[in-house]
């Protein structure tokens, strides 16, 4: 079998895999370009749409990071282009929904060949979700280290107030320019480092399934996410530095997790109870208008309340055995070093939210994990009890 990883993510462009799991795993991503100045190769990739048109997007705060070249370059490729920035108001962030999405639509012209993207997180889901309905291909061109989004085959939408899990397309090309991704704010970086750590949960809660529930498991897929977290975890003390290795690093971690995702066709490897969690934290600010933090910010809190959880449910109840995931004092002391962006008084997460959380995300039934376990054999109760207890006093 093909080595998990070789320090490289661009290896995997136009991936495919026999795996010794049975099943074929492939990634549709054409190029993917992950360094200080690579984003001249957009040139390279747009042999392929040389004279199309093409649809370049991108929102206030991320168009200007890269807007002048990228256009010299289209220009140089004979491109027609049309643009189109995404402006919003307030401290907060754009929120991935049915009004952004329409957004698009309306200005997006009907005879677009390439969709090409200047952002991270929301603009490079929003780019996902009209590629995948349109049938336009996409190149992102990442401005952040802000979440493991950028090769994923999924998108987060938040639709009529509740957050749903899309399966979407891969994008044509990633293009991440350390150059650009430095100038990112200091919670876009704890972010992507919290969204990595979610992993840990999520391999745990897949594990589990397999063995409750029969679902698919794959030891390479779940090998390549777990080498992106160890990767991350590698930097967790030099990673507001600006280091131009360190930043090399976690953008190549961050782009194996959407890799892993891409070949499994579904987010499974790479969210679990943790993401269930943080998605009700997400849908409760998007809700009440106070879009301040990120994903990845809330998936790390969620993180940090579900492996105290599995550490407590572990000295009770029957589970899979697990050597590879860290402590709850370890995950604690990583997320201690994001500057309080994944804590209860930064996301303003109450002892009420925490519980009702929990309960909530035990309903869902996208992926099962350890909080479906809890709830079916009638225990879920307890364990609420005793983490508000500990968390809240």
């Amino acid at each position: 079998m093909q080595p998990l990883y070789t320090g490289d993510v661009s290896s995997f462009a136009d991936f495919q895999l026999q795996c010794e799991c049975g099943h074929t795993h492939t990634v549709p991503i054409r190029h993917i370009y992950i360094g200080k100045g690579i984003l001249s190769k957009l040139s390279h990739i747009l042999e392929d749409f040389q004279g199309k048109k093409v649809f370049l997007i991108g929102d206030s705060n991320t168009m200007p990071l890269a807007e002048e070249k990228v256009l010299s370059i289209l220009q140089k490729a004979e491109c027609q282009v049309t643009e189109h920035i995404f402006a919003y108001h307030g401290a907060g962030h754009q929120v991935l929904d049915e009004k952004l999405i329409g957004n698009m639509l309306i200005h997006l012209p009907q005879d677009t060949d390439l969709i090409v993207t200047i952002g991270s997180g929301t603009m490079n889901d929003l780019s996902r979700v009209i590629s995948t309905r349109c049938g336009i291909p996409y190149i992102i061109i990442g401005t952040a280290p802000s979440m493991d989004g950028y090769a994923s085959a999924t998108s987060a939408v938040l639709v009529e107030g509740n957050k749903i899990s899309v399966p979407l397309h891969s994008p044509y090309g990633i293009l991440c320019d350390t150059e650009i991704m430095r100038t990112a704010p200091e919670m876009m970086f704890a972010a992507g480092f919290s969204d990595v750590l979610g992993k840990y949960i999520a391999i745990r809660d897949w594990q589990l399934s397999e063995r409750e529930t029969g679902e698919y498991f794959c030891p390479y897929i779940a090998g390549l996410v777990l080498t992106a977290v160890e990767e991350c975890i590698k930097q967790v003390d030099h990673l507001f530095d600006q280091d131009e290795n360190v930043l090399l690093s976690v953008a190549n971690a961050l782009v194996l997790s959407g890799v892993a995702i891409s070949m499994y066709g579904i987010s499974r490897p790479a969210a679990g109870g943790e993401h269930r969690i943080a998605h009700c934290w997400e849908e409760a600010a998007a809700n009440s208008g106070d879009n301040r933090y990120l994903h990845g910010n809330y998936v790390g809190l969620g993180t940090l309340v579900m492996a105290r959880l599995y550490e407590l449910a572990e000295q009770e109840e029957d589970l899979p055995p697990c050597d590879y995931m860290p402590s709850f004092a370890k995950i604690r002391f990583y997320l201690d070093k994001m500057k309080g962006y994944s804590s209860f008084e930064t996301l303003q997460i109450t002892r009420e939210t925490l519980e009702e959380s929990i309960r909530h995300a035990a309903e869902s039934d996208a992926r099962y994990t350890l909080l479906n376990y809890l709830k079916e054999k009638g225990r879920l109760e307890t364990y609420i009890d005793r983490l508000s207890r500990e968390f809240f006093g």
